[in-house]
């Protein structure tokens, strides 16, 4: 059995040659994504992220023989090269070609691409989509005894005080990452309002995510905690391939909506429990 040390060496370096492949791929089309391109800020959080959104996956199979995350992780990464490397490819224009301006504008406009790109600034939202995996993953293995087990964490459920703990946690880290990157996508409230609509969606996401972690910890729930997977995971799809208009916006400003679907799949999922007890007896 690997120990700490070779795990942790070997999750990073799994992460930096998952970032060399991802920048490599971009900077041969063309795409403006050096260091100089970046401040010091931008540029940790874009290239760090690609680290990181591959040591995770790849730490939580060594440690843990948890294989949904790196298996996740080498199909978004395939999918995402797939979409880059197949015609037509990414085509570069100046904005003046689309407003028949006379004089060029300096101004970028690219074609069937970018995908490298919104992959790159998504990573640390797969990174909450690839946790939240493993999480599920671990669960269900602990659950079902046919399953091969993983290697032991705390069993579930927890008590109420490590519940509310784990769950509290969980749902800081999802808030922290939804509203960073909500601010960098520019997600704004009309009329000046973002002194309210922050404070608010930063309420609702950790509500998101602490409310179905709590109930898979505690009471062995799946269905809210398997809805918010989905959730962030198709939110960082549908980013790969957005253009102007971001649908994160809809799930940072609509989190009660998605909220509310995962609290009834809970509930619906509570009732079929009860029931089946109640037919073995």
């Amino acid at each position: 059995m690997p120990s700490t040390r070779v795990r942790l060496l070997a999750s990073l370096a799994a992460g930096l040659a998952h970032a060399a492949l991802v920048l490599f791929v971009a900077l041969h089309l063309g795409y403006s994504i050096g260091p100089s391109e970046y401040s010091i800020l931008g540029m940790g959080w874009r290239y760090g992220g690609l680290v990181v959104v591959a040591a995770v996956p790849t730490w939580l199979a060594l440690r843990s023989r948890l294989v949904t995350p790196l298996a996740a992780l080498v199909v978004t990464t395939g999918y995402v090269l797939w979409l880059e490397l197949t015609p037509p490819g990414p085509s570069f224009h100046d904005l003046a070609e689309f407003e028949r301006l006379a004089e060029p504008t300096g101004i970028i406009v690219v074609e069937n691409g970018l995908y490298a790109v919104h992959y790159m600034v998504d990573a640390t939202v797969w990174t909450v989509g690839f946790l939240l995996l493993g999480l599920l993953e671990y669960a269900v293995r602990t659950e079902w005894d046919r399953l091969p087990a993983v290697s032991a964490w705390p069993a579930f459920p927890l008590s109420d005080r490590r519940a509310r703990a784990f769950a509290a946690i969980g749902g800081l880290l999802h808030a922290a990452v939804m509203l960073w990157f909500a601010h960098r996508l520019g997600v704004t409230l009309t009329g000046g309002f973002d002194w309210v609509f922050y404070p608010y969606a930063a309420v609702g996401l950790w509500l998101l995510a602490a409310l179905p972690l709590y109930l898979l910890t505690r009471y062995r729930l799946f269905a809210p905690t398997t809805l918010l997977t989905a959730f962030v995971l198709l939110d960082a799809r549908a980013e790969i391939r957005t253009s102007v208009d971001s649908p994160h916006a809809l799930y940072v400003g609509g989190w009660f909506v998605f909220l509310g679907i995962a609290l009834v799949a809970g509930g619906v999922e509570y009732g079929c429990r009860r029931l089946r007890r109640r037919w073995e007896l």
